[in-house]
């Protein structure tokens, strides 16, 4: 009971500046690990400054890792776009199961273990309802409290999962295979781990292969050049050729002088 009051008193800030201000975009993007950064974008419209809205942020942090009991969120960042009236802060979160408010990241199994809600309520891609029992154990699910009570439309809940969804809240869209949209609805996506997003193997391989062929290239370009055996036509040597004495000619006897070299 005390941790829903205490996260019903957060929730209230939150929509008491959206209805000041107008609307309020969250952006949830889950890492693998269950950790997440959280983005909110808030169109003040001029009516709040980027002090009044830090203030309010870090005492929604502060209350968060209170419920916690350890530093699980960091305010990274806060900016203001002034021109558009938008102030957009960042928010990094250590663990989804540590937030204390119910947020849940893991299995379709454990999940059902904490007896989890919205399992019942489920459609598929193609927005057709499934049967809570058909979901297999083995997918990942995402769950965030709150959202389901906001039925103004002044926050709008955009969640992006590591992998690809199978199934989500009826009502809610699925803009890509990873990102979800809700207005309303009860947050919560079912997923399948490693899909979604851009394939970022494809650059894996494609680098694997550049390398492969750069050193390919390099071995061609410094690999010794064999040249072929050099065959000469000279004659062999005269030794090689018989000798046949001259017509008129003495052959060369050991200890016999010519004629011509005669005293």
């Amino acid at each position: 009971m005390k941790k829903s009051k205490r996260f019903m008193t957060i929730l209230s800030v939150m929509l008491m500046t959206a209805m000041l201000s107008g609307c309020i975009a969250v952006e949830m993007r889950v890492n693998g690990n269950g950790s997440c950064d959280i983005t909110y974008t808030i169109d003040t419209s001029g009516l709040l400054s980027k002090s009044e809205v830090e203030k309010t942020i870090k005492e929604i942090v502060e209350k968060q890792n209170q419920r916690a009991g350890k530093n699980v969120a960091i305010l990274k960042s806060i900016k203001e776009d002034k021109e558009k009236g938008i102030i957009t802060a960042l928010l990094s979160i250590s663990n989804i199961n540590d937030m204390g408010d119910g947020s849940f990241f893991g299995t379709v199994r454990h999940y059902r273990m904490k007896d989890g809600i919205g399992l019942d309520g489920l459609v598929d891609k193609k927005g057709r309802a499934v049967n809570e029992k058909d979901i297999p154990e083995d997918l990942y699910v995402v769950y965030t409290p709150g959202f389901e009570q906001e039925s103004y439309g002044i926050i709008k809940l955009t969640i992006i999962v590591p992998g690809d969804i199978q199934y989500l809240t009826g009502g809610a869209e699925i803009q890509k295979s990873n990102v979800a949209y809700f207005s309303g609805e009860t947050a919560l996506v079912v997923f399948k781990k490693g899909g979604g997003g851009f394939p970022y193997w494809i650059l894996l391989l494609a680098g694997a292969i550049f390398i492969i062929c750069l050193i390919m290239k390099r071995k061609l370009t410094i690999a010794p050049v064999v040249s072929p055996p050099v065959t000469t036509h000279a004659p062999e040597s005269v030794a090689n050729f018989p000798t046949e004495p001259k017509t008129g000619s003495v052959s060369a006897v050991p200890g016999v002088r010519r004629s011509s070299e005669e005293v």
